[in-house]
């Protein structure tokens, strides 16, 4: 898909097509796709092959890259080292005793119900079904996104790199272009100050449209998205909680 999407923007640099900005996400998202056994003509049988040895090699871990195709090879100690320095920062994550999933599916549920009761619609739909750690929250999540979409500001966002390489490629002058990461930045994320910057977004700027939630009931659903995730770490048998709530070695 890396390579289909170069042969695109080759084609786009030419003149001869335009590529819109939600392709790119979309080719990625379909390199995600399970094929069965659909064999590449790129990838070969002997890198297919190294590629598996290389999986069984001890004190290797592989891990994709975060938003590329890419992968990352590290020391599983180290890799270990760096996880468990991010889990142990007690700011962040506290102890759990048991699974708390049920608990917040039911407050979910809750808030969902008196939301739509509320504004006489459907805004959101009831969470049923039974649910791991790391995932409830996620249908939920994807949800808000799609609802908060709209109150993103247009200014100073792109929606890709493409959109970012077509804007900056007219722009005359000199300079520098400089990409800035920042370590850990989930974890790092003030969250209650994020939830009170979106809630002024949504209900106290008179340049947004009218949202026929009721903000407490926004501020729970966005609290339970991102405080209250249960995380559960296989590799060294921990449940963690993200954000506020716990970590345990049971």
């Amino acid at each position: 898909m890396e390579l289909l999407i170069d042969s695109i923007l080759n084609l786009q640099e030419c003149g001869a097509l335009r590529m819109t900005d939600a392709l790119h996400p979309l080719l990625l998202a379909e390199a995600l796709t399970d094929r069965g056994r659909y064999s590449s003509g790129i990838v070969s049988k002997e890198i297919r092959a190294a590629a598996k040895e290389l999986k069984r090699v001890a004190g290797v871990t592989v891990r994709r890259a975060d938003k590329t195709a890419a992968f990352v090879l590290i020391n599983t100690q180290e890799y270990h080292k760096k996880l468990d320095a991010i889990l142990a920062d007690l700011t962040k994550f506290e102890h759990l005793t048991s699974k708390p999933v049920e608990d917040i599916k039911r407050e979910t549920n809750r808030t969902i119900e008196a939301i739509n009761a509320a504004t006489n619609a459907v805004h959101l739909p009831m969470i049923s079904g039974d649910f791991g750690p790391g995932y409830l929250y996620g249908n939920l999540a994807k949800r808000l996104n799609a609802i908060l979409t709209p109150y993103v500001p247009d200014r100073y966002c792109v929606a890709s790199s493409a959109e970012f390489l077509e804007r900056v490629k007219n722009v005359c002058g000199e300079g520098v272009i400089a990409s800035m990461d920042l370590g850990s930045l989930f974890t790092n994320i003030p969250v209650d100050k994020t939830i009170d910057l979106i809630a002024d977004r949504v209900y106290r700027d008179e340049t947004t449209p009218d949202l026929n939630i009721p903000e407490q009931a926004l501020r729970t659903l966005l609290a339970i998205c991102t405080k209250r995730a249960p995380l559960l770490l296989t590799v060294n048998t921990c449940t963690y909680k993200r954000m506020g709530w716990r970590w345990a070695r049971p």
